[in-house]
């Protein structure tokens, strides 16, 4: 007789098992993702440091060319505001392989005028940190005039960027008791690097600064956001007297990524630190609780301060 065959029965996961295998794989996820998106901030601060060390050699190379640094932004005075504008940014652009872009910008006109639109709209890669998810794509509005967005801004020092645009209280009386108000850039600046006495390791040349809101909302007045670009200051429209340095530079009058930092200030996208170029062309990480006195002494130039001794 023959035997019955058994039908082959198929091996399946219960409810239950399939719940732990999910479980296991939600907790390796959990696990993973932190390491994946640290790894992914690593290259992204790498290539930030990178665009910095660009611009240290473009800044360096213009140097050797003209005998100075760029300017800050250049200034002509006019009852409606500065007629001029361009920053270190604009004039760096041959020397960043950019030359095509600086033939598109005519620097015998203002920076707003309409002839500079289609070039001061165009962003730059070489001027964006890739941690900062607003700029690349995000626009400074003055009034119907449309700036591109950067997320580099250079050393003016200490004093408040509104109130000394020129720095003449420092040009006035370098070693006296407006001393720390002398920063590498400014209005119509053109410092030479054998002037940064201070050390060219030791000085502060570029900063970063993120583009959006305030850390802070609602703290400072009509100010809400963050408006950097690499084109040029731009005059305010309702206030003649305002260059909107801010724009193209920073002041120490925060220590990087303060919560109350405002569009004057130096504010990254990373945590922690922030990232500068300094003098001789070096870049390093400068963390966001170092004391604001060493902070202010590396903003300067030419005071004589020790920053290790501070």
């Amino acid at each position: 007789m023959t035997p019955l065959k058994h039908p082959h029965r198929r091996s399946a996961f219960t409810l239950v098992e399939l719940l732990v295998v999910i479980a296991i794989i939600g907790t390796l996820v959990a696990l993973l993702l932190p390491a994946v998106q640290a790894a992914r901030e690593s290259a992204r601060k790498a290539s930030c440091k990178n665009n910095l060390r660009q611009i240290g050699v473009a800044m360096h190379n213009y140097e050797s060319s003209y005998r100075h640094l760029p300017p800050g932004y250049d200034f002509v005075a006019a009852a409606d505001g500065n007629q001029r504008g361009y920053s270190w940014g604009a004039w760096l652009l041959p020397f960043m392989e950019l030359q095509s872009l600086r033939d598109q910008l005519d620097f015998d006109k203002p920076v707003f005028d309409l002839v500079n639109q289609a070039a001061r709209t165009r962003h730059i890669e070489t001027l964006l940190c890739p941690t900062d998810d607003v700029s690349p794509t995000g626009f400074v509005q003055m009034g119907d005039e449309t700036y591109a967005m950067a997320c580099y801004v250079a050393n003016f020092g200490t004093p408040d960027l509104d109130d000394d645009q020129a720095q003449q209280r420092g040009q006035l009386n370098p070693l006296g008791p407006f001393a720390r108000s002398w920063g590498p850039f400014y209005r119509n600046s053109k410092t030479k690097l054998r002037e940064i006495t201070d050390g060219l390791s030791s000085t502060l040349m570029i900063g970063e600064r993120q583009n959006g809101p305030f850390r802070t909302a609602g703290s400072h007045g009509n100010h809400f956001e963050y408006e950097t670009t690499w084109v040029g200051a731009v005059r305010d429209i309702d206030d003649p007297t305002d260059d909107h340095g801010h724009m193209v530079l920073f002041q120490t009058g925060h220590t990087p990524n303060a919560a109350d930092s405002d569009d004057r200030d130096v504010s990254a996208p990373h945590s922690g630190i922030a990232q500068f170029l300094m003098c001789d062309g070096s870049v390093h990480a400068v963390a966001e609780d170092i004391q604001l006195v060493v902070y202010q002494a590396m903003g300067t130039m030419n005071v004589g301060e020790v920053t290790a001794d501070l």
